[in-house]
């Protein structure tokens, strides 16, 4: 598997050997196989198929995970990655510690909770962009801690851009809670131009973070709070598929 560094795109290829040396001797004992199971059972809260899973994605196994489950691959992928930020690996390209699950592909799955974790680490991570389209917009979502997080991201200087219907696409019991989030958005872009918001009429959702990726299918970024139904999305790190998503998600 590979980890992306955000800030520059080198990317790292992640074995047992760089863990290994992140993580540290005193964890290491026996076969590497033994330890990794160990790590990832007892460091990572991981048991069975996922361990599984693990070992493959850090011996290379390709054709292992071609028959797993792809959220659960990118599950364990961002938790390896985690591990890399947590012990502050740097980039030996940039030195930034920011690193990103890279996946085996161009192009891997996002699913249920794991969006409201997206775009929790988005508005984390963010450095100098960042897009989020939805097609409704609630106070369920964007409320005082949300904002809070908004806040903290516009006032490192992140350009912020949200993009939602406006509120004749929103039925009788939604439009409360979308006026009160209006508000709140509103009163933040008074106060921090960098904060862009678009209202049209749209069904898109999803989020670009500083272009080096994107997240692209059914959760209502905005909206979305108790994640009660199925919902899946596409992690993209391909260039032109960044743009392309952000072109469409800006576009009148």
């Amino acid at each position: 598997m590979d980890a992306k560094c955000v800030e520059c795109g080198k990317k790292l290829p992640v074995n047992t050997a760089l863990l290994r040396n992140v993580v540290g001797g005193s964890l290491i004992t026996g076969a590497a196989f033994g330890w990794t199971s160990y790590a990832f059972a007892g460091l990572l809260g991981f048991y069975g198929g996922a361990a599984l899973i693990a070992i493959a994605l850090l011996a290379g196994g390709g054709a292992v995970l071609a028959s797993k489950d792809s959220a659960a691959v990118v599950k364990v992928g961002t938790k390896i990655t985690d591990i890399l930020n947590a012990n502050q690996f740097p980039c030996s390209n940039c030195g930034a510690v920011n690193w990103i699950f890279a996946g085996i592909r161009e192009n891997d799955l996002v699913s249920g909770h794991e969006h409201k974790e997206e775009l929790e680490r988005a508005l984390q991570n963010v450095r100098h962009e960042l897009v989020i389209a939805s097609g409704f917009l609630s106070s369920y979502v964007v409320n005082e801690p949300f904002i809070r997080k908004l806040r903290s991201a516009l006032s490192r200087h992140v350009r912020i851009t949200l993009v939602f219907s406006d509120i004749r696409s929103h039925s009788d019991w939604q439009i409360n809670g979308f006026n009160v989030a209006l508000k709140l958005l509103e009163s933040l872009a008074y106060e921090y131009p960098n904060l862009n918001l678009i209202q049209k009429h749209t069904h898109q959702k999803g989020i670009v973070v500083d272009e080096k990726y994107a997240v692209i299918g059914s959760f209502n970024f905005l909206s979305n709070n108790r994640v009660e139904r199925a919902e899946t999305s596409s992690k993209v790190s391909d260039e032109a598929s960044i743009k392309g998503i952000k072109k469409q998600f800006l576009s009148s």
